[in-house]
């Protein structure tokens, strides 16, 4: 038994070549619907880098606008130690150890972490940013117990006329130094990876303008 293939209208070249019309449009459509996506993808990695380096930029800022009070923060430390020392039995100080400790945000790392744009980083790009981030996520920590310490001391200090209070002050002051030889500690850790990523300190956004120079001035009472 002999099958018979019905023939196309126009003839089989003909047929091959609508054929071959119709796949070499289907293959440019494709084509362009990747270049369309690889466009997007682009984009969108483009735009989440610059929120990164955006917002780690701030936190740059901040850091070194901390760093740069700690030499006036030791030396008020050292003026406190020697007005605990010397001062009269009912002398008081009022907020004579403010230090302003700038918190740090990570709202861009929070939507690069379900972001599937962070998936085309380069993954040594990508683990600096990580250590960045979970750098951050401690000095939030830092932050905290150091500000609870900084409340109690100027506390103590208000109401030094007590001596029970007196007595204190010198275990919260050397607490105030350990907790600014920790953040110097950390500093390298932090500055090494801004540099490695190339981030400099943009203060543009910071609504607070500290002088670091405060705590280098003489005691009041």
């Amino acid at each position: 038994m002999h099958f018979h293939l019905p023939k196309p209208l126009h003839g089989w070249r003909a047929f091959t070549g609508e054929v071959g019309i119709i796949v070499v449009g289907v293959l440019i459509a494709l084509g362009a619907q990747q270049v369309v996506e690889g466009m997007h993808e682009r984009d969108e990695v483009t735009q989440l880098r610059a929120a990164l380096r955006g917002e780690l930029a701030d936190a740059r800022a901040r850091w070194e606008l901390i760093r740069a009070q700690d030499r006036c923060t030791l030396r008020r430390l050292d003026a406190l130690d020697k007005w605990v020392a010397s001062a009269p039995p009912d002398a008081t100080l009022r907020n004579p150890y403010r230090v302003f400790l700038w918190n740090m945000h990570s709202s861009a790392w929070d939507i690069a972490k379900t972001s599937p744009a962070a998936a085309h980083f380069p993954i040594k790009e990508l683990l600096t940013f990580s250590s960045l981030y979970a750098g951050i996520d401690n000095w939030r920590q830092f932050i905290n117990e150091e500000n609870a310490n900084i409340q109690t001391l100027n506390g103590l200090l208000a109401t030094a006329d007590q001596p029970e209070n007196r007595r204190q002050v010198r275990f919260y002051l050397a607490k105030a130094r350990s907790f600014v030889a920790r953040r110097a500690l950390n500093y390298p850790y932090f500055f090494a990876r801004f540099d490695e990523l190339g981030i400099k300190p943009d203060a543009s956004q910071l609504t607070i303008r500290i002088d670091p120079d405060t705590l280098c001035k003489p005691l009041e009472g």
